[in-house]
């Protein structure tokens, strides 16, 4: 073929293509409906209306110019023009509810309110009986969502609640009212159509707590659904669904005693080998409730004995026991005694060498720190360490608390090199940040504050939470304290007691702070010493005297850093030590209206509640 055809194809080409392309665009601008749309565009309303109603005249026209049609004359107010255009679509559409919604819609913008509650009401009437002959509830839930997207909510309610009625299924539609209460932030009827929903649809437990966590982000919201909870549990004991969504509601709480009192009785019902009580106990592990995590792996140990969950009960019985005699004052040696002779039965009783490696961690710490047998906690960690079991966490960490009690034992130059060790063997992990923590605190307490600073900022950046904060609660500590002391003397003394307290010199210390706060009365630190003060007293057993060093900043620096922490430590003591609960409950209550950002917040409310009687109708 000539180059000379093969152009004038291409060419007649091209032309046929531009020529079916031009009849396209042709037949679009000719279209009515395109030519109606287009004046309601630009805003020629009385064109685009004298159009629209031509159009109308059409029933097959109806569902391609309704919405715009319908918005044009609510816009131009022609009410009348409105009315009658729907109540031709309506005849000829009868099944379709979504016009008489419209319709419903122009009462209401005719202020005919009453008039609209009528015809919506038939309408719900209409649909919702139609769905159940057909035994089908979609017409219902999609003129539900109608009504909710036109602003109509109630009806939406009113829809779903009929539909439910007239089906004859109490669950029916319990996710989607869920929804409809949410968005019109009703907490209560979300609640109790969440529980609904869960009653017949366990395996979807998860979900529903996910959602429940998710709007309820308030202290009150939970507390509702505790209450809800109680009520639901009284009318159906029966339901194990709702004793464990208690469970997971008092957890949601941080009230850890009532979460355990609950999987207890929720675990007998189950028969399940006690799987919710070592929930509830790990969870309370890791939130610091030891008395309570203890007393969840103690009934797991005693009422499960053939429960695979056994031997890590047995464990964190340890673990928990330890925490609990550690933070009881004074210390109880011989029950600190026994608990090593219980680990060091749990090391002869256990096959792996890293569970056997860290309980004998837990025994030199208790040996160094609790018993001041500082010559056996050194045997038993460098015995350990000559294990050959290269890198691993256990041995981390067991090199830091020989570091420990090196300074413990006022052998600080043995105590930076194993930091050093650690923070290069484990360089930008957690245990590689928590030496370099260390060795800043180690910096800290030989007074060297700049360089203790310029670890501190790396570690504010840290992937641990708690190494961050804690790297800032120090930051922050010196920073607000040489500000204005170019000699650093003031912070310098400071850091000497607690360098003291480390070393378990607690007598000193207290000798010392007394020094501090008769030279430095107006200092910033002094809220720092007060507290400092108030534990120590009461590591030592001295109630009286910790409660009167935290009233002193009750009084005089409520307004510092520490004053939620001197009043929430006041309040537990009041509580647990002096069983004094009307000033405990006026203590917490202080807490919960000055500092309602603390850290606190939670635990302190809960014990409110408790000593307030809230939690004696508990099942």
């Amino acid at each position: 073929m000539s180059l000379l055809k093969l152009l004038i194809k291409s060419y007649l080409g091209a032309l046929a293509c531009i020529i079916i392309i031009s009849n396209s665009l042709h037949a679009q601008t000719n279209d009515p409906v395109q030519i109606a749309t287009e004046y309601y565009n630009q805003g020629d309303l009385e064109k685009a209306k004298d159009e629209f109603k031509k159009l109308a005249r059409n029933k097959r026209n109806i569902p391609r110019i309704h919405e715009t049609y319908f918005r044009l004359l609510l816009a131009i107010e022609d009410f009348d023009e409105a009315e009658k255009y729907l109540g031709n679509v309506i005849k000829n559409y009868p099944d379709n509810f979504t016009y008489e919604v419209d319709l419903g819609v122009l009462y209401r913008t005719m202020n005919q309110e009453e008039r609209a509650n009528q015809l919506l009401d038939q309408v719900v009437i209409k649909v919702t009986n139609r769905s159940a002959l057909d035994k089908r509830s979609n017409e219902t839930r999609m003129l539900a969502q109608t009504f909710f997207e036109k602003n109509f909510r109630d009806k939406a309610l009113d829809t779903y609640i009929n539909g439910r009625s007239i089906m004859g299924q109490e669950d029916l539609f319990a996710l989607d009212l869920a929804r409809v209460y949410q968005l019109m932030n009703k907490k209560q009827p979300m609640i109790s159509e969440y529980l609904n929903f869960s009653k017949n649809q366990p395996q979807n437990l998860n979900y529903v707590k996910n959602s429940l966590q998710r709007y309820l982000p308030e202290a009150e919201d939970l507390d509702t659904l505790e209450m809800t909870l109680y009520t639901v549990i009284q009318k159906e004991a029966g339901n194990s669904t709702y004793n464990d969504l208690l469970v997971w509601t008092h957890l949601q709480q941080k009230n850890f005693p009532a979460a355990l009192r609950q999987a207890r009785a929720l675990d007998k019902r189950l028969a399940n080998n006690g799987d919710n009580i070592m929930n509830v106990g790990m969870i309370s592990f890791r939130n610091n409730e030891y008395k309570t995590s203890k007393k969840a792996f103690d009934y797991i140990i005693e009422e499960f004995p053939e429960s695979p969950s056994k031997r890590l009960a047995s464990r964190y019985l340890l673990l928990s026991e330890e925490e609990v005699l550690k933070n009881s004052y004074p210390i109880d040696s011989s029950a600190i005694r026994d608990l090593i002779s219980r680990y060091e039965v749990f090391i002869s009783e256990s096959r792996d060498v890293f569970s056997i490696m860290e309980s004998q961690r837990r025994i030199a710490l208790l040996q160094a720190f609790q018993l001041n047998e500082i010559e056996k906690a050194i045997e038993t960690l460098t015995g350990m360490l000559k294990q050959q079991v290269g890198r691993h966490n256990v041995v981390a960490e067991a090199k830091m608390d020989l570091a420990d009690i090196y300074l413990l034992n006022k052998e600080p130059w043995e105590s930076i090199l194993l930091y050093g060790q650690v923070e290069r063997m484990f360089r930008d992990e957690p245990l590689g940040y928590m030496a370099k923590l260390k060795s800043a605190k180690l910096s800290y307490f030989k007074g060297d504050f700049e360089l203790a600073q310029s670890n501190l900022d790396i570690l504010k950046l840290a992937t641990s939470r708690e190494i961050a904060n804690d790297a800032l609660d120090l930051s922050i500590l010196i920073k607000n304290n040489t500000v204005f002391d170019s000699t650093d003397v003031v912070m310098q003394e400071y850091a000497n007691i607690e360098l003291m307290l480390f070393q378990n010199q607690k007598d000193q210390a207290l000798t010392a702070m007394d020094s501090m706060l008769a030279k430095y009365n107006y200092h910033s630190i002094v809220d720092e010493v007060l507290y400092l003060q108030a534990q120590t007293e009461l590591e030592l057993g001295h109630i009286e005297k910790a409660l009167v060093s935290l009233d002193k900043i009750k009084e005089a620096h409520y307004f510092e850093i520490l004053g939620d922490d001197a009043l929430f430590l006041m309040g537990t003591i009041y509580q647990d030590s002096l069983g004094d609960n009307e000033t405990a409950m006026g203590l917490f209550n202080d807490l919960l209206t000055k500092f309602p950002g603390s850290i606190y917040v939670a635990e302190a409310r809960t014990r409110f509640r408790e000593l307030r009687g809230d939690f004696n109708n508990e099942n």
